[in-house]
């Protein structure tokens, strides 16, 4: 599978947030003082951990020969 880096990340997380939000668990967003909105820690934690395990199903389907 070809895939440049830059979309690895976009599609990584793309799919993590979407399976943040398909659990049916409630995200709690933080607003800092320049009104960015980022996730909780708590959530921010369960995103990185579901990137993660994205990341490295893409980077397998990466190394499969066509």
């Amino acid at each position: 599978m070809k895939i440049r880096n830059h979309e690895k990340v976009e599609l990584c997380c793309d799919i993590a947030d979407a399976m943040l939000n398909l659990d049916g668990y409630h995200i709690q967003m933080v607003t800092d003082e320049n009104g960015d909105e980022r996730y909780n820690d708590e959530d921010q934690e369960r995103f990185n951990l579901i990137y993660g395990a994205v990341y490295e199903l893409i980077e397998e389907a990466r190394r499969l020969p066509e």
